[in-house]
């Protein structure tokens, strides 16, 4: 069960970036009129226009979708094999007595989001795009816990000599705010807020958001388009972003703190920790950088990308921790 665990989590790991690939380039990054072109997510079948405008549109969405033609079909590979992986999960949890409840979530989640998948064609819907968000990172928390707790005997006599462990409440607090992190990073790019601001620190001369950001958070309402497919938004965007970037330095704090504490503990929990250090100080630098340069695709799917290593670095952590308090 070890090594089919490993597999799915690396499969999830692969499948996350293809879904935030996917993601960001049918909104328009990283297509050939980027910054124009963000946002353009397709006409609603209510929209009338005229047949030039309609072909002219077309002709753009078929230029930007040039690069989904390898990206398409091995996110539905991937999402298969892991379908059959996660099944065969389940069957092996059931035989062996173990990992039962984790094996029949994780079976939940992949039908949840395969159901999800048959009204993913466009970005209309927030709800859609923080399903899928949700679901992968889901996986990616209950793959990467069942993998790290396996093996805990091993664990326990490396960790003997190891200080005192990590104060839960602290631990707990850290992977808590990075969850809600990862969420308002979720909502920015639901809300095509990514680029609503352009300067650094602040956000045109504002820092804290606005009762706005309640707009943002609705994920029962689609967008609204114009008549070529361009998002049509207003101040929740700029509040979305605020938020993401204040959580962004409170989320930098927490982590830095408990890795800095792991790497005092020793043995495998210094390694985590230096792991974490890194991980999240790179996310930070990309997330600045990305506002930078314009957020160019590559960027955007690294930062979501790292976001889930950061949390499997803290679960790692966090079992560690379990392991030397002999939970």
């Amino acid at each position: 069960m070890k090594v089919l665990a490993k597999i799915s989590l690396l499969l999830v790991i692969v499948l996350v970036s293809l879904s935030a690939y996917l993601r960001l380039s049918h909104s328009g990054i990283g297509c050939a009129d980027w910054p124009a072109c963000y946002g353009r997510i397709g006409d609603k079948q209510i929209i009338s226009q005229p047949l030039s405008t309609e072909n002219a549109y077309r002709h753009i969405v078929a230029e930007a979708s040039q690069p989904l033609a390898w990206a398409t079909p091995l996110h539905r590979l991937v999402a298969s094999v892991l379908g059959l992986l996660v099944l065969f999960l389940v069957m092996l949890a059931f035989r062996q007595k173990n990992n039962r409840s984790i094996s029949l979530l994780l079976l939940f989640i992949t039908v949840y989001l395969a159901l999800l998948g048959l009204k993913s064609g466009g970005l209309h819907s927030p709800g859609v795009v923080m399903g899928n968000l949700a679901g992968g990172f889901g996986m990616l928390g209950l793959l990467g816990w069942m993998v790290f707790r396996q093996g805990t005997r091993a664990i326990n006599s490396e960790i003997e000599g190891a200080r005192v462990p990590l104060p839960r409440y602290l631990l707990w607090g850290a992977i808590i705010l990075l969850v809600c992190q990862i969420t308002m990073g979720g909502l920015t790019s639901a809300n095509f807020a990514a680029t609503s601001c352009l300067t650094l620190p602040d956000c045109h001369g504002s820092w804290v958001p606005g009762r706005e950001i309640w707009k943002a958070m609705d994920l029962s309402a689609d967008h609204e388009v114009t008549s070529t497919g361009q998002v049509i938004g207003g101040q929740e965007r700029a509040a979305i972003h605020k938020a993401h970037r204040v959580g962004a330095v409170a989320t930098l704090i927490s982590v830095l703190l408990v890795g800095l504490m792991a790497w005092r503990c020793g043995s495998r929990l210094r390694l985590a920790g230096v792991f974490v250090v890194v991980a999240v100080t790179l996310e930070f630098a990309i997330g600045i950088a990305s506002v930078w340069s314009g957020l160019p695709i590559g960027l955007a799917v690294a930062h979501n990308w790292l976001a889930g290593l950061v949390l499997l670095g803290m679960l790692r952590i966090l079992v560690l921790n379990l392991s030397s308090n002999g939970s």
